[in-house]
């Protein structure tokens, strides 16, 4: 009966258990029905007794027969639920932790490919030490097989230190380059007890040659790292390893930026970077200070400046204009042009020499350097050859065509004694004249070598202005040359009397040449402490404020018609000026254009003078 039942499903059990139920109930109702009143015979009585009876004892038997079967069915099942219950809880748990591990794998593989920084793997070690369930451990760099630095978890300064100086386990993975354990027993005062420390070091190693470049320290209390560990651990050693490479690479890289930025920092022409790909403009330096009235925010030396061009702004300075935006535009427009372009800044102040080159990278144009070389400087010397060859060419051509003519006529006629003496003189002063230009021009080589010697004695610049005056008053009639100097005061100082002689003389000669009209001529002397200021002061033509600065240069002269009318090499004041500075003086000009101007000379009577 009890193995029929088990054959049966719940369901028919159910069926079968309410049927038998319900007869039962069905019975009982009948026998109830036949005594609602008080007229039933014994005979009846006692068949209804029988029929109460009957569907007692099936209701009994189901319950026996039926319920208990399926009572036992349902806890058996319910006992199965609960264990499959149970079972999927450990598979939801452990499904859990699963994902938490991939979680940190996963954050381990992010943090390995973003780091930048050697200091930021402190996370790196972190999460490995948790999902390799460790009690510590440590990263630790490797340069030409020396440890440079750990990068720990969880352990002491002690412990790191003596890992580094003391670890055999770590020697030996050094010289083997090979994965390597350890088990040893240890005993400390926290514990009380000794216990096991299972140590791993796994080396990381670049793939291209081999080389080690760091380890991997892991240390746990349980038990070693078994087969599949290991095999997880070597794992994370290759993502290491990458991670390192990437890193030097990109502090490489760093490096390599900063002195691609200062090499071009320091390179004197201003230059200008388009990058195309990225859509922006860095300058160097040089272009900053060229256009420091545009304020762009300097970077620094190891750094480029972005800028943001405006090229009308840009061209602001610029005398020709519109070529330099037009050769701009081009460049902005990814076809820069392939020749030069000559501009000048500020009226004339500054020269340039604009030419752009292209960046190429797999063929295609990656950007283009606009560079803007000065050139003010060759420019001044262009124009000092054009000026000497102009003042040599005709300073040599009027003697020497006086010369030639005065001699050949000297040589085809017949001339009295007064008119070839005439000619004679003639040819003489001529000469004296070459002489003297060619005098200047190696006097002035030798000062600016330092070639030039002088012969140093106690000069008397009073005595010394008085000759001057007397000898230059002989050579003009409509000037009047004058000395002002406290004759009571000591004027001289330790200088080349012929050097002195020379500087004064030439600026004589040309407070008279440079007034034509004639006029007053002073020069002054006054001491001061350890000097002597000489000034030569005239009322003549003056000198244009844009002539001073170049005052002083060889071959320059003003440009100026009337002063072209007056002869002159253009040497005499930058004699006067290689003089003073042999002397450890001081030559310098005040001047009034149209009314005159003062040349002032400051002396040191002395050559411990200017030092003290």
């Amino acid at each position: 009966m009890s193995k029929w039942v088990e054959q049966l499903n719940s369901r028919q059990i159910l069926g079968i258990l309410y049927g038998v139920c319900i007869t039962s109930l069905f019975l009982t109702a009948i026998g109830a029905w036949f005594v609602r009143d008080d007229t039933i015979s014994p005979t009846e009585l006692l068949t209804l007794r029988w029929i109460w009876m009957t569907g007692l004892v099936m209701f009994i038997t189901a319950i026996l027969l039926i319920g208990r079967p399926l009572i036992t069915r349902m806890i058996r099942q319910n006992e199965k639920m609960h264990a499959k219950q149970t079972e999927m809880q450990s598979v939801i748990e452990a499904s859990k932790q699963n994902e938490t591990k991939l979680q940190y794998r996963n954050e381990l593989i992010e943090v390995l490919a973003s780091k930048e920084s050697l200091l930021d793997y402190s996370a790196v070690i972190e999460k490995i030490v948790w999902l390799t369930e460790a009690e510590f451990g440590a990263v630790l760099l490797v340069k030409d097989n020396e440890i440079t630095s750990v990068v720990p978890k969880g352990m002491t300064a002690e412990q790191q230190e003596d890992l580094k100086v003391q670890s055999l386990l770590l020697k030996r993975v050094m010289i083997s380059k090979s994965l390597e354990a350890t088990s040893k027993k240890v005993a400390d005062q926290i514990h009380g007890y000794p216990y096991y420390i299972h140590e791993t070091v796994i080396p990381v190693k670049d793939p291209s040659d081999g080389t080690m470049i760091g380890c991997l320290y892991l240390a746990c209390y349980d038990e070693p790292f078994d087969a599949s560990e290991t095999s997880e651990l070597n794992a994370f050693a290759n993502q290491l390893a990458i991670s390192l490479l990437r890193t030097r690479l990109y502090r490489q890289m760093q490096q390599d930026r900063k002195e691609t930025a200062q090499l071009i920092n320091s390179v004197r022409e201003a230059i200008l970077y388009f990058n195309y790909e990225e859509d922006t403009i860095v300058g160097n330096r040089a272009f900053i200070r060229m256009f420091d009235e545009l304020q762009f925010e300097y970077a620094g030396y190891e750094e480029l400046t972005a800028v943001s061009i405006d090229i009308e702004q840009l061209a602001e300075r610029v005398d020709q204009q519109d070529l330099f935006i037009s050769y701009v535009e081009r460049v902005f427009n990814q076809e820069p042009p392939e020749d030069g372009l000559s501009i000048s800044l500020d009226q004339g102040d500054c020269f340039l020499q604009v030419y752009a080159e292209s960046i190429f990278r797999d063929g295609k144009i990656h950007g283009t350097m606009l560079v803007l070389r000065d050139v003010t400087a060759e420019t001044e010397i262009d124009r000092m050859k054009s000026e000497l060859v102009s003042t040599v060419s005709h300073e040599l051509r009027t003697p020497l065509s006086s010369i030639y003519g005065f001699t050949e006529l000297m040589l085809e006629r017949d001339l009295k004694e007064s008119r070839r003496e005439l000619y004679l003189k003639t040819i003489h002063d001529e000469a004296k004249r070459l002489s003297y230009l060619v005098n200047d021009f190696l006097d002035l080589q030798k000062m600016e070598a330092g070639k030039q010697t002088f012969e140093w004695e106690t000069v008397d610049l009073l005595e010394l202005a008085r000759d001057s005056i007397s000898f230059y008053q002989e050579t003009t009639d409509s000037h009047h040359l004058h000395l002002d100097a406290d004759v009571g005061q000591d004027f001289k100082i330790e200088a080349d009397l012929e050097g002195m002689r020379q500087l004064l003389g030439n600026l004589l000669s040309n407070a008279i040449k440079y007034s034509p009209e004639g006029g007053n001529v002073l020069v002054s002397l006054e001491r001061l402490e350890g000097q002597v200021v000489m000034k030569v002061r005239d009322n003549g033509m003056g000198i244009p404020s844009s002539a001073l600065p170049n005052l002083f240069g060889k071959f320059y002269r003003v440009d100026n018609s009337d002063r072209r009318k007056i002869g002159g090499t253009g040497l005499g004041l930058a004699i006067c000026k290689e003089i003073a500075k042999a002397h450890d003086g001081h030559l310098h000009v005040e001047s009034i254009y149209g009314e005159g101007s003062t040349f002032i000379c400051e002396l040191p009577t002395s050559k411990e003078a200017i030092h003290q």
